[in-house]
């Protein structure tokens, strides 16, 4: 009768098995499951202990750390024969076990089969087969242990852990059920079968794989594996679609011998170069200049420290040396750049306002030529008696052109005027700051001589601080407004902007907004066009310098924890649109002048005496910019949500969107690269964006 008893030499258990194959590892449906003390370094399935004919036989299953037999570590493709006080070692500092009894040769039914325990005699030489007992009996030696039968013999890795799961046999089922040779995973991942597939070695020699029926599939270098799929050393093989992954590390044919891992052939050539030393000094060379050779050894290692701390020290500071230089190439390099980037933008913004201005006076003459033309046309037509219907004709085209003529000339009268309007506001502003802070330093010096409680002190000195700051913000902005054209700016892009009127439920509200494309595509914020979560009934908007209302499609509205912004489309649209975008969002410098365009206050005040709708142009200076919001600080920004801000190129950088009840002038935005997701593929073809 088979038998086998193991005891655990660090908690002292004993437990017995009755079974032909026992096996050792961390996985708790194994029939030795290991935990406690040492069993970090216990693969899954670390080893096995196997009955073969009455003789139990220790085998590693491809372990990670290794199995070791009374201390020496097994190489994979090696047993070792079991007896009464042999120690399995399950990593080299992993849990022991050591054998308190094992049955003694014999195959089940023979005379000679009987158990060994400690104390018991002839507890040093176990027997295969009542054949070696007669062999022993008659003088001869013991016959050698049977051969392990001609199965397939092969080795999976797991590839996110490295874990190895090692088997052998005809027929290899892997999955998660106890009559599976291979189980890479615990008895509760339901994600892999009870019998999920199976490894079998063909008559012909081949080696398949074959689904087991599993619920999840089986895959095989990343497909499905249907029927019998060929698999050697390499391949993948999945358990699911997202499951298990392992990998073909080892496989052995009938025949074959197992390949000799890299490690145990690296220790082996130095155990080889070891003795070959040993040989070569031979055993009377006992001393190294009259010193032991563990003295002689110890003295050399220690001089080899010596002189490569020395190189160590001298490389370490080489490099830190050679940082510290590299680091201030680079600190200076920068430094040049960033004053190369400066003059380089100041260049381009010059040349970007230039072009703007030129783009004004050409629309100006343009129109002026045109007006002239049409004059000269008309004067030789009644000189020359033409028919009434041609004079007609071109005194009506003459009347058009002297009406685009007349509305670009008060477009730029009205940009200059608002712009000095501004500037005067802002000169009265500073005025008024500056007589405020000479009245706040006069009271806090008389609050100094005649000796004032410091609280009273202290509130004197944050108002004048207050006081200053104004002041100086305001000679920030009219500085900067006074360094370039912002009229220029107006003109060329004031008729692009429109004035929204949105309908909801009988309610109307209304806002500003900008032509993006020649398509129609218009720009607005968010709560323009949508009350409370409700859309709008209709939408119509009327363009600069017009007075009929057109109507118009939303399109695009961004969620409400986006940014708030709205993409509409005005039908049958052929008017002007905004020529430059700064999609990158980098030409809005903090401090740089600014441009508003838009409707303050809605229709109450974009209508002139006409009833056309004329724009309303602000003034002032970038006070913020970061990738979330752009703040807007100029003397009159009002109601004028959707309304595009400009920089000092002509560029649209952002979309106003409320302004700070608390701080009048201050002006929030969205960037515009926020607008680029909304927009629909048919404008971002039309603009040239991806």
């Amino acid at each position: 009768m088979r038998f086998l008893s193991l005891r655990n030499l660090a908690s002292g258990e004993t437990v017995e098995f009755r079974t032909a194959e026992v096996r050792l590892g961390r996985d708790p449906g194994l029939e030795l499951p290991v935990t406690g003390e040492g069993s970090d370094v216990v693969s899954g399935t670390h080893a096995r202990v196997v009955d073969r004919a009455g003789t139990w036989w220790l085998e590693d299953l491809g372990s990670r750390n290794g199995t070791y037999f009374n201390g020496r570590k097994l190489r994979p493709d090696a047993t070792e024969q079991l007896a009464v006080d042999s120690v399995i070692g399950l990593g080299a500092r992993g849990t022991r076990f050591r054998v308190e009894a094992v049955t003694k040769g014999g195959l089940p039914g023979t005379a000679v089969e009987e158990a060994i325990s400690p104390g018991s005699a002839d507890t040093t030489q176990p027997m295969d087969s009542a054949d070696d007992v007669a062999a022993q009996r008659a003088g001869a030696a013991p016959s050698p242990p049977p051969a392990a039968a001609q199965v397939l013999r092969i080795v999976l890795m797991e590839t996110k852990s490295g874990e190895q799961f090692q088997a052998s046999g005809g027929r290899i089922r892997i999955g998660r059920g106890k009559e599976c040779e291979l189980r890479p995973v615990g008895p509760d991942d339901t994600a892999v079968s009870r019998v999920h597939a199976e490894i079998v070695l063909k008559p012909d020699g081949r080696v398949v794989v074959r689904d087991a029926q599993s619920r999840n599939g089986t895959y095989l270098n990343g497909k499905v594996a249907t029927g019998e799929r060929g698999i050697g050393r390499g391949d993948k093989l999945r358990l699911g679609a997202s499951g298990l992954e392992l990998i073909v590390a080892h496989l052995t044919l009938p025949g074959e011998s197992d390949a000799e891992p890299a490690k145990a052939k690296r220790e082996r050539r130095r155990e080889s170069i070891a003795a070959k030393v040993v040989a070569r000094l031979g055993e009377a060379r006992r001393s190294f200049g009259g010193k032991g050779a563990t003295v002689f050894f110890n003295e050399m290692f220690a001089e080899s420290s010596r002189k490569t701390a020395k190189k160590v020290r001298w490389a370490v500071w080489s490099f830190v040396f050679l940082l510290a230089v590299v680091v201030a190439a680079g600190y200076y390099y920068s430094e040049w750049r960033v004053q190369q980037a400066t003059a380089q933008i100041q260049q381009e913004q010059r040349a970007a306002l230039e072009r703007q201005q030129a783009y004004a006076d050409s629309i100006r003459q343009a129109a002026t030529a045109d007006y002239e033309r049409l004059r000269t046309e008309l004067a030789d037509a009644r000189a020359s008696a033409a028919p009434a219907a041609v004079v007609e004709s071109l005194r009506v085209a003459l009347g058009d052109a002297q009406e685009r003529t007349t509305a670009l000339e008060a477009a730029l009268h009205r940009a200059e005027a608002s712009l000095a309007e501004q500037l005067a506001a802002g000169a009265e502003a500073n005025q008024a700051a500056q007589a405020e802070l000479s009245r706040l330093r006069s009271e806090f010096s008389r609050a100094s001589a005649t000796g004032t409680s410091e609280a009273l002190l202290d509130s004197l000195r944050e108002a004048v601080r207050a006081a200053q700051d104004r002041a100086t913000q305001i000679v920030s902005q009219m500085r900067a407004m006074e360094g370039v054209n912002l009229a220029a700016v107006a003109q060329a892009n004031q008729r692009a902007v429109g004035l929204v009127a949105v309908y909801i439920g009988g309610s109307v509200f209304d806002g500003s907004g900008f032509a993006l494309t020649r398509s129609g595509y218009f720009v607005t914020n968010r709560h323009v066009v949508t009350y409370q979560g409700q859309r709008p009934d209709s939408i119509y908007v009327t363009m600069a310098d017009q007075r009929i209302m057109k109507p118009a499609d939303l399109i695009a509205v961004a969620s409400p924890s986006g940014a708030d912004l709205a993409v509409i489309k005005i039908r049958g649209f052929d008017g002007p649109y905004v020529q430059q975008v700064d999609w990158s969002g980098g030409n809005a410098k903090q401090g740089e002048p600014a441009a508003l365009i838009g409707f303050p206050a809605g229709l109450g005040n974009a209508l002139d005496a006409t009833g056309t709708v004329r724009t309303s142009m602000s003034a002032g200076i970038f006070s913020k910019v970061t990738s979330e919001v752009v703040n807007f600080d100029g003397f009159t920004v009002g109601g004028s949500s959707g309304s595009p801000i400009f920089n000092a190129s002509g560029e649209v950088v952002a979309v106003h969107r409320a302004g700070l009840s608390a701080a009048v002038g201050m002006g929030f935005a969205v960037p515009i690269p926020k607008l680029i997701r909304l927009l629909p593929a048919e404008a971002r073809v039309e603009l040239g964006l991806r």
